[in-house]
């Protein structure tokens, strides 16, 4: 009994732990770009990093992941960016004729 409960703990300790990438759950995280000047290069780039960056959080990507972990992740991230690319480039074409409506993309990995 006590043997039953400590594995299921333990594999309930460690369902929490699984990155974005390796759940079945969607993961997902805005990106606010409302400070950056949308209108210039130094500014797309800056919302694309932001992404990037959004990306690599949402699908657990870290320096502390075994090689296949690490992989898996790095998957999930690429993905992750690209589908939120629409919003970015659909933020960049406002923003030379419009204020943004919005000023945030949504990261999500699967």
């Amino acid at each position: 009994m006590i043997r039953s409960t400590f594995i299921l703990a333990l594999a309930a300790a460690t369902a929490m732990s699984v990155p974005a990438h390796a759940q079945d759950a969607t993961s997902s995280t805005e990106v606010r770009y409302g400070d950056l000047n949308l209108t210039n290069a130094d500014g797309a780039a800056a919302l694309k990093a932001r992404v990037t960056r959004a990306a690599d959080k949402v699908c657990g990507v870290s320096s502390q992941l075994s090689l296949r972990s690490a992989a898996s992740a790095k998957n999930c991230s690429k993905i992750a960016a690209a589908k939120a690319m629409p919003q970015v480039e659909l933020a960049l074409a406002k923003a030379s004729t419009q204020l943004a409506e919005s000023g945030r993309v949504t990261v999500a990995a699967h």
